[in-house]
């Protein structure tokens, strides 16, 4: 039960926490104080799958994108980090990315040594509680993303879109009006869409003036009809 509530809190997008007092609060708040900083211009990539990789990073500015690429050929979006979040703690367990992260805009990441950050202290004595919580949060994330692949196809872009919201009203930005930095296609691949179907629920949203649509520039103009398109029931089969 306890499981299932937490899931219901965490959307696809990580929040900003208003009260830092976590580890993982402590930890971003030293790399902001000591961590040299990069810019990343759009296309450009942070690292790439396999790449050596033993160092983290904050996201300072700008929006990235992870992802790998199947067998087949075929592109998988596992997330879009916004500004505050960290990338490249999937690289702990043997020092190689497991996943490629490039830059949607230019964009700015804080580098930080996990040696240097902590010094001689083994890693895992400062791997506290809130440290693991934040680690379980990720994994409902992308639990997150796997059930929205259950749900109809108007219900999974609404989702998208309270979630972005919801990020970007916790760092300080407007709710209800805002930039999308990834195109239709990587929106499309995230949400286990095709780019056409996406721009179809678009035209469907703006003309029942649940939204304002410009490109890629979203005015949220009824957050009510959203939510309940977004909390609609998974689609049978």
């Amino acid at each position: 039960m306890q499981a299932t509530m937490e899931l219901e809190r965490v959307g696809l997008f990580s929040v900003a926490d208003r009260h830092p007092r976590t580890t993982h609060d402590r930890f971003t708040s030293r790399l902001a104080r000591t961590s040299a900083s990069r810019v990343l211009h759009r296309g450009e990539h942070l690292f790439r799958t396999g790449d050596v990789v033993d160092d983290v990073y904050r996201v300072v500015g700008g929006v990235l994108k992870s992802y790998f690429i199947h067998e087949g050929g075929d592109e998988q979006i596992t997330g879009f980090h916004l500004p505050g979040d960290l990338i490249g703690f999937d690289a702990l367990a043997d020092d190689h990315a497991a996943f490629s992260v490039v830059a949607l805009d230019t964009a700015s990441v804080a580098r930080e040594s996990l040696r240097s950050a902590y010094g001689d202290t083994p890693f895992h004595d400062v791997m506290d509680r809130e440290f693991y919580a934040c680690m379980r949060r990720e994994i409902f994330r992308l639990t997150q993303l796997l059930h929205i692949e259950r749900s109809g196809t108007d219900a999974r872009l609404a989702r998208f879109l309270l979630d972005y919201s919801e990020a970007q009203g916790s760092r300080g930005y407007d709710r209800m009006e805002f930039y999308l930095p990834m195109g239709r296609k990587d929106l499309a691949r995230y949400i286990g869409l095709v780019p056409e179907t996406v721009s179809r629920i678009f035209s469907r949203l703006r003309d029942r003036n649940i939204l304002s649509v410009d490109n890629n520039h979203i005015c949220i103009l009824d957050a009510a009809e959203l939510t309940a398109i977004a909390d609609g029931d998974p689609e049978e089969g």
